[in-house]
């Protein structure tokens, strides 16, 4: 059984190669921050413990959502020129998503 300080580490090096061009050099640690944080939610969600293998596709989708929207905190839309980006509650969306899916455990 993995700790918890490995499980994000491991996380991170599975989630660093999906991210590929969009990754930057040199921000593991807020890479690391980011799964630190959205893990710990998705445990709280789902009753479940941060190295259920069946966590980590919603943490992996809510970290790199995250990780691609920084900067962009608190705005729910965006429109410069032609072009609008609307943002969603990526933490609502997994939340909603792991209910749905059945990945939430009843205490």
């Amino acid at each position: 059984m993995l700790k918890k300080n490995e499980v994000i580490l491991d996380y991170l090096s599975r989630i660093k190669p999906i991210l590929g061009a969009n990754y930057v050099e040199n921000t593991d640690e807020v890479l690391k921050k980011l799964i630190e944080e959205i893990t710990s939610i998705a445990c709280d969600i789902s009753n479940r413990e941060c190295n259920d293998e069946k966590l980590f596709p919603y943490i992996s989708k809510a970290v790199r959502s995250e990780y691609l929207t920084r900067g962009a905190e608190g705005l729910l839309s965006n429109v410069e020129g032609s072009i609008s980006n609307s943002f969603e509650d990526i933490v609502d969306k997994m939340r909603s998503n792991m209910i749905k899916n059945g990945v939430r455990r009843l205490k």
